[in-house]
């Protein structure tokens, strides 16, 4: 069996017309979600380091946050960066990742230059994320807890599959692009807190996309890429910790975007500590108000989000994103995690550093409840207050954000690169993207409400 071959055949066998209205929804929302977040991350330094003007030629594509055109390749690498910049954008629960910003910046450049519609712009996105989820079923959680960062490693797998399918690729191109995608993966955790993160998505958005246009040459990668002794789930998991029948069974029964579904970030930092951030506000908006009572703090939290790095206490902006000390303390102290805190100066707040140093951290045993987390608060009168989350705020269809929660992060996010009335009218065309007759509408809208 050629295991790159069944992914193909499942690939070419979905149907669009049978989608599930609900799931298009859900597409809408996550590709705002991850044209906001890359109008926030254009400015950054990361996002300015990957454009590299001197090395790129002129293109087509647009780079987002800027009035600047690439070519397909270098403008997926571009706003792929860009879009994880400041780690706020969705996530899957089966990837162990985040799909969108790898599936998106290949899709949105091909389809300028092939003159796609929103609707197979749409419809090829769901499959990307159908693929990637489903790849990533066979290996989580054994490849993430090895080390691998999945956003990139099976994240490349979605984001050459979408391409595959607006070009209308056959299933032997569609199966070589998978079996090059192997060779192309890449990403490790141990960059995480690091300007090289960012990096991942980038890198792993323009590979998936030159995976498909070398299979749409007639390149070809071995049949058995993924399955050989040597080939990817050897390499990257090990004997024994990867189950291809996972990969293949049941696709689109229901759709990964619809169950177990994307999460979309209330706020912005690693996921992980999403959970304990409700719980910190519940908190602070309920019982404790003021902080300075407080003298002991424990999280209890599944152990797959006590990874070492969100475990870390916050020493600068950029790793204070990945720092579950900081996000808890920010609630608890103010109520709220902002942007605005992710900033150099806000890492000096007293009682912010007072209350992180309070934190205690241990895993809970109940595997079923791997995002909900519980803060018991000790008070210097010895009172002791307790919060659980069963899950966070926009973990997926059982806790959905809220559609005003959608647009108004999207508003905070477009406005550091767009003005006022463009961002509204921006948010309002992906809201209707599917009915665009091409997807160069709306990179031409944003380009013309850049600053």
């Amino acid at each position: 069996m050629s295991l790159s071959r069944e992914l193909a055949k499942r690939v070419v066998a979905l149907n669009p017309a049978g989608f599930d209205p609900e799931a298009v929804k859900w597409a809408r929302n996550a590709i705002a979600d991850m044209i906001g977040c890359t109008l926030l991350g254009a400015p950054t330094e990361t996002a300015e380091a990957a454009r590299m003007p001197d090395l790129y030629g002129a293109g087509p594509c647009l780079v987002l946050g800027r009035r600047e055109r690439l070519g397909m390749l270098d403008a997926a690498f571009v706003n792929g960066t860009a879009g994880h910049a400041l780690d706020y954008d969705d996530t899957s629960k089966s990837l162990s990742g985040h799909p969108t910003v790898i599936i998106i910046p290949g899709l949105l450049a091909l389809a300028e230059s092939r003159g796609a519609t929103g609707k197979a712009f749409v419809n090829a996105y769901i499959i990307g994320v159908e693929a990637a989820t489903r790849f990533a079923r066979g290996v989580n959680f054994q490849h993430y807890e090895k080390g691998w960062h999945p956003t990139a490693t099976l994240g490349i797998f979605g984001a050459a599959v979408a391409a595959a399918v607006l070009m209308e690729l056959s299933e032997d191109e569609i199966a070589n692009a998978i079996s090059i995608s192997a060779s192309l993966a890449s990403g490790l955790k141990a960059n995480f807190g690091t300007s090289t993160k960012p990096l991942h998505a980038g890198i792993a958005a323009r590979n998936g996309l030159f995976a498909a246009l070398m299979a749409s040459k007639g390149v070809n990668g071995s049949p058995v890429a993924l399955e050989h002794p040597q080939g990817f789930l050897e390499v990257f998991n090990g004997a024994g910790q990867y189950n291809p029948d996972r990969m293949l069974d049941r696709w689109a029964e229901p759709l990964d975007l619809m169950a177990p579904g994307i999460s979309i970030k209330k706020y912005p930092c690693v996921y992980s500590a999403h959970g304990a951030i409700d719980a910190a506000i519940k908190l602070h908006n309920g019982p404790i108000g003021d902080s300075s009572p407080i003298r002991d703090v424990l999280v209890r939290m599944h152990p797959r989000r006590l990874l070492p790095h969100v475990r870390n206490p916050a020493t600068s902006a950029l790793n204070a994103k990945f720092s579950l000390p900081y996000a808890v303390s920010r609630g608890l102290v103010n109520g709220a995690v902002l942007l605005d805190h992710f900033e150099d100066a806000a890492l000096h707040d007293p009682e912010v550093s007072r209350v992180m140093g309070t934190i205690r951290m241990e895993p809970h045993d109940d595997d079923a409840n791997d995002y909900g987390a519980e803060v018991v608060v000790t008070l210097s009168d010895g009172s002791v207050l307790r919060q659980a989350v069963a899950a966070p705020l926009g973990r997926g269809p059982e806790t959905p954000l809220p559609q005003d929660m959608l647009e108004a992060k999207f508003t905070d996010c477009a406005r550091r690169s767009l003005t006022v009335a463009g961002t509204a009218g921006v948010f309002d065309m992906i809201m209707r993207i599917d009915a665009l007759p091409g997807v160069a509408n709306l990179t031409d809208a944003i380009e013309a409400a850049t600053f």
